[in-house]
């Protein structure tokens, strides 16, 4: 358990210097005129560029004793808990509703899976999964505003200042891992058919809810380790959908600081993102180990 853990922070760690490395590269696009109305424009990348935007990188840190002061002279850690708090209304319930429903509508399609309740569900999961999440809130989007423009509805779509803004965002970026949850639990459930402790209850005339107790009860590593994507797919979707939605949290600023090659602002974004991901990994480890012990000898 112990080294998990440590390999678990490494890769955290590799992932935080691959991502700063990767921030630095070169990217300022410089136009050159060639006289009338004749421009090109390139985009120049030298290892000495590179080493000097690092150079430059690590001497702001060391000068402003952390990561400073933003372009309106606002402290980037003060700015970055207000938005932050904004993102976790949206990630925290995003995450716990995308992995009990997906797991429920896993179960239920699993066990009406020869029905045709279960092939209809098999059906719409597979369309919603089959679009993107943004084009979803996209279309969500256009629907509610054609109800608010019609008066039927009277809401703000857009911003961040109703006690409401963070509701349809929410749903947008847990449509896409609570499908997910549903296809992987009803896939681990089938794989458990054809057990032989199932041809055993089966004699021995158990019901079928409490079978499939036990079943569910044997995919519970699989299923807990999938919870590390379901967090994957909801901070990857978070800032373009809070783009869309002009919700400022922190993704929506995350993204507006990369388009400005902001780097140390974009740093201080992109951290508690990255902190998300191995804060879930490591308790999906921990409740694994806990729920699921390894017994010398024994099965799970």
């Amino acid at each position: 358990m112990g080294w998990d853990l440590l390999k678990s922070f490494l890769v955290f760690l590799l992932i935080v210097v691959g991502f700063i490395f990767i921030l630095l590269l070169p990217r300022e696009m410089e136009i050159t005129h060639h006289g009338g109305l004749v421009f090109t424009a390139d985009f120049p990348f030298t290892f000495d560029l590179f080493k000097e935007k690092v150079q430059d990188f690590i001497h702001h840190f060391q000068t402003e004793k952390g990561f400073g002061e933003n372009k309106m002279g606002v402290p980037i850690l003060e700015e970055l808990q207000t938005f932050l708090q904004r993102d976790l209304h949206i990630i925290i319930p995003a995450f716990f509703l995308a992995i009990f429903f997906g797991m429920i509508l896993g179960i239920i399609q699993f066990y009406f899976r020869e029905k045709w309740v279960g092939r209809i569900q098999a059906f719409l999961s597979w369309i919603f999964s089959s679009i993107p999440d943004f084009f979803f809130y996209i279309g969500l989007q256009y629907i509610l505003i054609k109800l608010v423009a019609n008066g039927y509805l009277q809401m703000n779509l857009f911003g961040n200042d109703d006690w409401y803004s963070f509701i349809l965002p929410m749903i947008a970026v847990t449509i896409f891992p609570m499908l997910f949850m549903m296809k992987f639990t009803s896939t681990s459930l089938e794989n458990e058919v054809g057990q032989d402790y199932l041809r055993t209850a089966r004699s021995k005339g158990l019901q079928r809810l409490f079978i499939l107790k036990h079943m569910l009860w044997n995919c519970w590593p699989s299923i807990l380790n999938q919870a590390q994507f379901v967090m994957l797919y909801i901070l990857s979707s978070l800032p373009i959908i809070e783009k869309l939605s002009s919700y400022q949290g922190a993704g929506y600023h995350l993204l507006d600081s990369i388009f400005k090659n902001e780097d140390v602002r974009s740093l201080a974004f992109m951290l508690p993102y990255l902190v998300f991901m191995f804060a879930t990994v490591v308790l999906s480890k921990l409740v694994k180990h806990w729920l699921v012990p390894i017994k010398s000898g024994a099965l799970r």
